[in-house]
């Protein structure tokens, strides 16, 4: 049988233990702030990002790992397995993906797989999750990354933010451009599908957009897994996972914290969705 690792980047805002349980190798992103350089939830916590975040008068900015250390982490699972899938953040998001297709390329092509999320945060650690699982089965990494691109397709995420700004200037925004110079009190519900945010709706109040934010999950579709993440809101991430307990009272709803990187471009406040579609 062969063996597989399974590598991702910070972004899939796992936390350690379940890395650890998984088994993952992390190669976290860049956060530059100040004249200050940090890795993605090594050096600067969650905690300590959205205290300092939401009182900074100048914004963090991004970027992805080096060639060097994905090659690095490439290299060590490489002397422990016969193949790696590296499952990254949304090319159409992010320079990460292709960084690692380079390094991929670079350490050993016939034995690398680097896969596009077409996703951010909870979809890339749900794709993780499914490649650990395929590998512990005894698939070959081939058929592992088929199997992911099929599994992506099903994946959504709906955000609600407290506001565009942070999206905007950190220029990610995408199509849901359309929904910047609204009033202040509009709480805008966005989309991440395919590697682009896109706008879905604006609410005027907090309380609506929750019950809004969780409507739209009902009309994805049927629903096999479910997932709530947020940017320092735990307390309106908690009225989400009531709501959608009580839509769903068959599915274990995940939680998880958006980390530095996804941080910087969504702000504070964000209350994220994740949905991976029945098949």
């Amino acid at each position: 049988m062969i063996s597989v690792a399974v590598v991702t980047d910070s972004t899939a805002d796992l936390g350690p233990e379940v890395q650890e349980r998984l088994g993952l190798a992390m190669v976290p992103l860049i956060v530059n702030w100040d004249g200050q350089t940090f890795r993605d939830k090594i050096d600067l916590s969650a905690a300590e990002f959205y205290r300092r975040l939401r009182s900074s008068k100048t914004l963090p900015k991004t970027g992805a790992p080096s060639l060097g250390a994905f090659e690095n982490v490439f290299r060590e699972q490489l002397k422990q397995h016969d193949a790696v899938i590296c499952i990254n953040l949304a090319a159409g998001l992010s320079g990460t993906y292709e960084v690692a297709r380079r390094a991929g390329e670079s350490v050993d092509p016939r034995h690398i797989w680097v896969v596009d999320s077409g996703s951010v945060s909870i979809g890339i650690g749900w794709l993780a999750e499914i490649a650990v699982r395929l590998a512990r089965e005894g698939l070959p990494p081939g058929e592992i990354a088929e199997q992911l691109e099929q599994a992506k397709s099903r994946l959504r995420i709906l955000a609600l933010l407290e506001t565009l700004t942070f999206l905007q200037r950190g220029g990610r925004i995408g199509r849901a451009a359309a929904l910047a110079g609204t009033l202040l009190s509009v709480k805008p519900i966005l989309s991440v599908r395919d590697g682009e945010v896109a706008p879905v709706e604006r609410v005027r109040t907090m309380n609506g957009a929750v019950r809004r934010l969780v409507e739209l999950v009902g009309a994805q579709g049927p629903v096999e897994r479910l997932g709530v993440i947020h940017a320092d809101s735990a307390s309106h991430a908690g009225e989400v996972e009531s709501l959608l307990k009580a839509r769903y009272p068959e599915i274990s709803i995940d939680r998880g914290e958006l980390g530095p990187v996804v941080g910087t471009h969504g702000g504070p406040g964000v209350i994220g969705v994740g949905i991976l579609l029945a098949s």
